[in-house]
């Protein structure tokens, strides 16, 4: 982690050993003291060395060693506390035993503290030298008061902060996209990194003109530096309608040629397309031999319209009559409107900060990335002065004129807060261009002890709070706020995926939403996170069999492991990973096979993340991972379907477990008993076989997707703390005997259940189990019903709301909640053409956002005047007959 958020972890871990094991530290017990002290003491040093370490490279050395001590404080200080864990027993004799072995700790601790404490020595010597002084941390008590207000926007709005773009939409909508020629054209959008290359290619991409014109079918696929034909054919084939999942799966499954396949993906793409309109986005394509394997997959009939869109930062020639629409930089006006949009809540600025500001957008050369990013150093201060001290920042930190755009990034990463810094660099562990989910990232800040908790909130309000804070500094990209584009650029396959598990399981939530769901990093933010991930934080990223690795020369402490046997690195360079993320990019196995020992040597490890891979059977020696806090196993459901995951009887050997992410897995209990006190989040495609056995779950929060029986026999031992948020339950009347009522009556206890997720089979019963709870504000109901349930049913703060296999229109009764903001309706039992829903006058008072989804036969929906009158936005997801001319102009519609 950087190098403040390093040295106050090792602060805080210091503080708690005195408290906790002080009986155990005996005659160390003054050094601890001493060390923490000095610690805190350098902290105070820190602020005043990152804004001199631009200038200097000996002031850079001194941070990297400040935070390289910090973290050999905190691993000494773990081992300690693992070895006395360790050396824990009952009776005499073994206590005796023990006795000699805790006393080699203890003097070991006390002599690897006196050696930190001699390193500090020396570092504080050199710091008088370097001229570092101590600063006070400035008050930051109204720093979220501004920014927060910046993330009032949902996602359908319309974003104000695109600026001069109205012109090239124009443009590009008349010469290629919706000229009137038949047959194939191809346009190119060409610019530098940062420019908005995609923001106007999204504008294309659902301009009212372009959805509701001629395209029978619309695709969008990023293409990436890290580009390999098979994947990216993959996932334009998942995204167009008509896709064929298990014969792609049986293809893959059974190809072993690599060129082959590639081949029959490019016949299997352009069959999908053949005989029919479509628009298809390249994003990002970085070489001409990048398109040279895409090209032959895209079918060109001149009695068809197909339009290619190819955004670039180089020249690409896809056609020879293509169209190419060079990005222009803002002018100075532009640049103007766009920090105003960005640095101010009102849009509105003192005229004695012009001067400044100009001055600032000099250094920002136009480029609308680098205006969005110093937007966020300015939203916090609106004084002249503060705006001063920015702009001496940029000149102090740029070091010549071509380097103003990289070097403005990185300097807005230089005034994250410490804490934002690390979780910032957590962005490292995924890959270029990933859609990454707001909780996975908020579980990995929480593993690596970067939440802190405040007040009643829970952590991952905390972590969504940072997130945001992320956000509003331009620094992340939510792509739910980027407009219309959130569900095609996601990618049909993903959303399909996403929309699936919502039916079966509640993945991400509600993808109509007003929360961050899914996030990602814009690829110059990305070179600025690699690039201090490494030096700050010790990560390396390990790619391919040949083990080609990035990151710096310092010890690694988080390592990325991109499709490499793990059997090569030694037990030296596992003792201090404290993450290790491994990524099955190949897809050609599934399982992560080692040593019996193997997991012996990752004693420190805090979180294991296995993406695309699992375990045929959990390793024995995991049970050594007693530091472990987050353990993620996510194999390939679209390629091999569900699995088995059975967890044995040592599994609560991870006291310090706190999620659970095993959402592609059939979970098995054994018979003992679970004990995990720490764990807050459980997620599993099922927990099936024996009875789910647990003890003292008491910080349960998330605890997803549990029979009926399960949550019955449990329930009553998660009363007393009542922390459970979300709950996903499944019920199956065939196979087990179900207590509608005392299920309900057992809901109802929850006070603290804010979302609910029941999936029934064989029965129609759901209405006799839908508490009455006044915090339930959000539910998904999957079976169970052919009729919609009477508003009265319905818990009465309903907010979001999905339904799926209804037979009959549900919109009268649905139109009477009276908080509902959020509705998706999905997967119709039995569709008949001409399907038609009916909005009454006074109903879905405050409804924001509609979701249609496979009502393969619905053709209208009518709205009486007064009906729906707070809709923003209506998406459309494979419903091939719905008409929308009569739908009212100001709603937003998306179709994919």
């Amino acid at each position: 982690m950087a190098a403040e958020a390093a040295i106050s972890s090792a602060v805080e871990l210091l503080g708690n050993l005195l408290i906790q094991k002080v009986k155990f530290l005996r005659g160390v017990k003054r050094n601890v003291e001493l060390l923490r002290d000095e610690l805190k003491r350098m902290q105070s040093f820190l602020k005043d060395a990152n804004k001199k370490q631009f200038e200097d490279e000996r002031v850079r050395n001194w941070i990297s060693e400040m935070r390289e001590v910090a973290e050999d404080a905190e691993d000494t200080v773990e081992m300690f506390l693992l070895n006395v864990e360790n050396s824990k027993s009952k009776g005499l004799l073994k206590r005796c035993t023990r006795f000699a072995k805790r006393m080699y700790q203890l003097n070991r601790i006390g002599d690897e503290i006196e050696s930190i404490r001699a390193r500090l020595d020396a570092i504080d010597k050199s710091r008088e030298r370097y001229g570092i002084k101590s600063l006070e941390e400035a008050a930051d008590s109204t720093r979220r008061s501004q920014v927060e207000l910046r993330r009032q926007l949902a996602h359908w709005e319309k974003d104000e902060h695109l600026v001069g773009m109205e012109d090239d939409v124009k443009k590009l909508l008349r010469e290629s996209i919706m000229d009137e020629k038949k047959g194939h054209s191809v346009a190119v959008i060409q610019g530098m990194g940062g420019i908005g290359k995609s923001t106007l290619a999204r504008e294309i991409y659902n301009h009212p003109d372009v959805v509701a014109g001629r395209f029978e079918c619309r695709g969008w696929v990023v293409v990436s530096s890290e580009f390999t034909p098979q994947e990216t054919i993959k996932q334009l084939i998942l995204e167009l309608p008509g896709s064929d999942g298990k014969k792609l799966r049986e293809l893959e499954e059974t190809t072993k040629d690599e060129t082959y396949l590639i081949r029959k993906l490019q016949e299997m793409l352009h069959q999908q397309l053949q005989g029919k309109n479509y628009l298809i986005v390249l994003d990002d394509v970085w070489e001409q031999q990048h398109w040279q394997n895409l090209k032959s997959a895209f079918p060109i009939e001149q009695d068809k319209t197909s339009r290619l869109l190819i955004t670039t930062r180089n020249k690409i020639t896809a056609k020879d009559d293509q169209y190419v629409h060079k990005m222009e930089l803002l002018t100075p006006e532009q640049s103007w409107e766009l920090l105003l949009k960005k640095a101010f809540i009102d849009g509105k600025c003192a005229e004695e900060l012009r001067s400044v500001g100009e001055q600032i957008l000099e250094k920002c050369d136009g480029l609308p990335l680098a205006i969005s990013v110093v937007g966020g150093l300015l939203v916090e201060t609106q004084t002249k002065s503060g705006w001063q001290q920015v702009l001496n920042q940029i000149n102090s930190y740029l070091d010549k004129p071509e380097s103003n755009v990289p070097r403005i990034l990185e300097l807005s990463y230089q005034n994250l807060t410490p804490q934002l810094k690390s979780c910032f660099l957590c962005l490292a562990f995924f890959k270029e261009d990933s859609i990454i989910p707001a909780k996975r990232v908020i579980d990995i800040w929480a593993g690596m002890s970067l939440i802190k908790q405040e007040g009643k909130a829970t952590i991952d309000e905390i972590g969504r709070g940072y997130l945001n804070e992320l956000i509003n500094r331009s620094m992340v990209q939510n792509i739910e706020q980027e407009g219309k584009a959130t569900i095609d650029e996601i990618g049909r396959g993903f959303l399909n995926e996403l929309i699936n598990r919502s039916m079966v399981q509640n993945n991400a939530g509600f993808i109509n939403d007003d929360r961050v769901n899914h996030c990602r990093l814009h690829d110059l933010l990305r070179e600025v996170c690699l690039s201090k991930a490494g030096g700050e934080m010790g990560v390396k990223i390990v790619k391919g069999e040949d083990g080609v690795s990035s990151g710096s020369s310092c010890r690694t402490r988080h390592r990325v492991v991109d499709d490499k046997n793990l059997e090569i690195f030694s037990s030296d360079q596992n003792k201090h990973i404290r993450s290790l993320f491994i990524l099955n990019v190949s897809r050609e196995g599934i399982d992560v096979r080692t040593p019996s020992n193997y997991w012996k040597s990752f004693q420190l490890l805090k979180i294991l993340d296995l993406d695309g891979f699992g375990f045929p059977t959990l390793p024995e020696s995991l049970r050594f991972l007693v530091g472990l806090k987050c353990l993620r196993i996510r194999r390939d459901q679209s390629l091999f379907g569900y699995f088995v995951l059975t967890l044995p009887s040592w599994f609560d050997h991870l006291k310090k477990l706190e999620v659970l992410d095993v959402e592609t897995e059939v979970v098995l209990f054994p018979d003992e008993a679970l004990k995990l006190e720490r764990l807050r989040h459980f997620h599993a495609y099922l927990v099936d076989g024996k009875p789910m056995s647990i003890d003292n779950w008491k910080n349960i929060e998330t605890l997803k997707r549990i029979r009926l029986k399960d949550w019955l026999e449990i329930s009553s031992t998660l009363m007393a703390s009542c922390q459970v948020r979300e709950l996903g339950i499944y019920i199956n009347e065939i196979k087990e005997n179900c207590n509608f009522s005392a299920g309900k009556a057992s809901l109802e206890k929850m006070t603290n259940l804010v979302e609910l997720h029941l999936t029934i089979d064989h029965s129609l019963s759901v209405k006799k189990i839908i508490p009455n709870l006044d915090s339930l504000t959000r539910l998904i109901l999957d079976g169970g019903m052919l009729t919609c349930p009477a508003a009265s049913v319905f818990p009465p703060n309903l907010s979001h709301l999905v339904l799926a296999n209804l037979d009959d229109d549900p919109m009268e009764e649905l139109g009477k909640l009276p908080k509902l903001q959020y509705l998706t309706l999905s997967n119709p039992i039995k569709p008949y053409i001409g399907c038609r829903m009916k909005v009454l006058h006074d109903g879905f008072p405050c409804l924001k956002s509609l979701s249609l989804r496979r009502q393969g036969f619905l053709t209208r929906i009518d709205i009486e005047a007064g009906g729906m009158p707070c809709l923003k936005q209506l998406q459309i997801i494979d419903c091939p007959y719905l008409k929308t001319e009569n739908l009212p102009k100001h709603i937003i519609i998306s179709v994919a």
